[in-house]
């Protein structure tokens, strides 16, 4: 388990130096940028220098708004145009319409989100092979209460693996963007959009592991 955490964290730090929280955000929200040129879509590198510059633009926009406006009935309001500067400024500095960086800005580091997805997965795969050896043992051979039991233990078992989830990726994000801002970004996170299919995934996986504990012979469970 704590290599797969330390994974966690290395992905997330050695994927870019900066990150977006580690830029400044400016009075009149205007975008400056040292690396103004035109980009060239088709190609990864560039691709990921957009996403990377829509997404540190829509995080200056939120910090902004939460300086100057938190809790003010035109917060919403100023958000948007701050950050509709912000995604113009991006734009006119690699040469791209404004929908594609607001488009940019929402698309997920698939990597960052697969890894934290199959760290999950990895460690609540073997925890819930645990609990069901556990369960295994309360019955003995035949018993059909032990099926009753772990159906009944897969649906809290999953809710719980999904709510943990839900709260590490949550740090992990956090520590990704540098931002304590998260704002309605948290919805975007895979373990909060997709938790039905995540919990539905780990039911399956805590009867499967239960099948498994079921077919071994009480002493070697």
């Amino acid at each position: 388990m704590t290599r797969l955490l330390l994974l966690v964290i290395f992905i997330t730090t050695f994927t870019g130096c900066a990150r977006p929280g580690d830029h400044p955000i400016r009075a009149n929200c205007e975008w400056i940028e040292s690396d103004a040129r035109m980009l060239n879509l088709g190609t990864y590198a560039d691709r990921a220098h957009l996403r990377f510059d829509a997404v540190t633009a829509e995080d200056m926009a939120i910090r902004w708004a939460d300086r100057y406006f938190g809790h003010l009935p035109e917060y919403d309001q100023r958000r948007e145009e701050c950050m509709e500067t912000l995604f113009s400024g991006v734009a006119k500095n690699h040469g791209v319409d404004v929908a594609t960086v607001r488009r940019y800005s929402s698309e997920r580091d698939l990597v960052v989100d697969a890894t934290v997805i199959l760290c999950f997965a990895l460690v609540y795969t073997g925890l819930a092979y645990l609990v069901a050896g556990r369960i295994r043992q309360r019955f003995p051979p035949g018993e059909c209460g032990f099926w009753v039991m772990a159906l009944t233990m897969s649906a809290g078992v999953s809710l719980i693996g999904v709510l943990l989830g839900i709260f590490g990726s949550i740090i992990v994000e956090t520590y990704r963007l540098n931002s304590v801002h998260l704002s309605y970004r948290m919805n975007r996170i895979p373990f909060k959009e997709y938790w039905v299919v995540l919990f539905a995934g780990g039911v399956i996986i805590f009867i499967f592991a239960s099948l498994l504990r079921y077919r071994k012979p009480l002493d070697q469970t």
